[in-house]
């Protein structure tokens, strides 16, 4: 008589595909979709067309993060993709939150995805927010002679000098060393912080225009 042998799952291996599954679900920030939805509701009675542009901002935000698995992106997906966010935040935010744009729609190259959006996320939350009555971030992608320079501007609490020498060090882990070290490797571009408390934040890539290929 045959006796057929019940394999023992491999938990090793079962470890490894729920890590690849993990990897391939895109991160969604949950408190910012409860947050919009909430305001979308409060919208529906007060400016119904104002909650319908929300929805269509939440869409492309949404559609953005399930479609767009790739680790490089065109600059222009990102740059869609942060309006859509500002726009949401401007509406939950109002008065404290303002927008300013200078960007030159004919520079095109492929980034690390989230490089930039993981920039003005924090400077709205570390930056702007913390103080009472808000402020202005400005985001500005232009072409200076031999070089792409992309700015992104803040006039929220400042940092101390500290701060600023660990982030250029590499010393700091968060989203503008990560940006640091990226786009030397890809670009050998040049990070420029400087940043005063309680005055604001400027951010700004030089990107030399030779390492680059457009698109």
């Amino acid at each position: 008589m045959k006796v057929n042998k019940i394999k023992k799952p491999n938990k090793l291996k079962n470890i490894e595909e729920e890590k690849e599954l993990k990897a391939k679900v895109p991160y969604i920030n949950q408190h910012f979709i409860f947050n919009t939805l909430n305001s979308i509701l409060s919208l529906c009675r007060q400016n119904p067309e104002e909650a319908r542009n929300v929805v269509v901002e939440l869409s492309n935000y949404l559609r953005f993060n399930f479609n767009v698995t790739d680790k490089s992106i065109l600059l222009q997906e990102e740059i869609e993709y942060i309006k859509s966010y500002l726009y949401i935040q401007k509406v939950r935010f109002g008065d404290r939150l303002n927008c300013e744009y200078y960007i030159e729609e004919d520079i095109n190259f492929l980034i690390p995805k989230n490089s930039l959006y993981n920039l003005i996320d924090n400077s709205i939350k570390h930056g702007i927010l913390k103080k009472t009555h808000g402020g202005t971030i400005t985001f500005m992608i232009t072409r200076q002679m031999e070089e792409i320079v992309i700015r992104i501007k803040d006039d929220g609490v400042g940092m101390e000098q500290s701060q600023v020498k660990q982030i250029l060090n590499g010393e700091n882990y968060g989203s503008t060393s990560n940006l640091n070290s990226l786009y030397k490797d890809l670009y050998n571009a040049k990070l420029e912080v400087i940043s005063t408390l309680l005055i604001g934040t400027y951010i700004t890539l030089y990107i030399p225009i030779e390492h680059i290929k457009f698109v």
